[in-house]
């Protein structure tokens, strides 16, 4: 994080958004002299979470990134990844669902793929599971997860044959404190797209009953015991 950068990307979002520093500083809970030093690039002086409140308030979203030995980190990112399928697999699996790892769809060269794509013969209950590691960029995740729900029902009836009439969505993510923020800093969003909770989730997985759409944590310590 280049904190003189930061600086001068607050000052341009403030100054396009025609607010004073003053209004920043209120819808941030901040005083004054505090967002003024930020956007002097004296980030490093304030805690995160103070930075992350006046991103939010600027109605953009702070993303912290680390690098780490040449790539090191996205390595370990894609083991967070794969602990948490792997995770998934197994508690669907064990409630009768079938499933299918990385489904690919191409429908008129709108492409993609789908992490777990699982199936309930019993309920004919159709489950489209994202993973993610970390909620970076909401808008083109839900975007994605849009058509998702749009294409792969109707590929799923031609192919493996299973024709759902309830269809479930689900994004999986590390219960951590920063995906815990994430979902307050945009509670509306995910009530509107993303409603039903972990323990909803679980339940339904159990017994499918109709359609479902929500974000299901994952515990942190399924990732250490898993070696993530």
């Amino acid at each position: 994080m280049d904190p003189r950068r930061l600086g001068r990307a607050m000052r341009v979002i403030r100054l396009s958004t025609k607010s004073s520093q003053q209004d920043v500083a209120r819808r941030a809970g901040v005083s004054q002299t505090v967002y003024s030093r930020a956007e002097r690039g004296r980030v490093e002086e304030l805690k995160v979470s103070t930075v992350a409140k006046i991103a939010t308030a600027l109605g953009a979203d702070l993303v912290i990134d680390l690098r780490f030995r040449g790539g090191h980190v996205d390595r370990l990112i894609d083991r967070a990844h794969a602990a948490i399928v792997d995770h998934v697999l197994s508690r669907l699996r064990a409630t009768g669902w079938e499933c299918l790892l990385e489904y690919s769809f191409n429908v008129y060269g709108e492409r993609g793929s789908v992490d777990i794509l699982a199936w309930h013969a019993r309920t004919r209950s159709l489950l489209i599971v994202e993973v993610k590691s970390r909620l970076t960029d909401l808008q083109d995740m839900l975007f994605s997860l849009g058509r998702k729900l749009r294409l792969v029902p109707d590929e799923a009836r031609k192919a493996p044959c299973w024709d759902a009439q309830a269809v479930g969505r689900v994004v999986v993510v590390p219960g951590t404190t920063e995906t815990r923020n994430v979902l307050l800093r945009h509670r509306a969003t995910f009530d509107a797209s993303l409603p039903a909770g972990s323990l909803e989730i679980r339940r339904w997985i159990r017994e499918p009953h109709g359609p479902i759409a929500g974000v299901w944590l994952m515990s942190p310590s399924i990732l250490r015991t898993r070696g993530a």
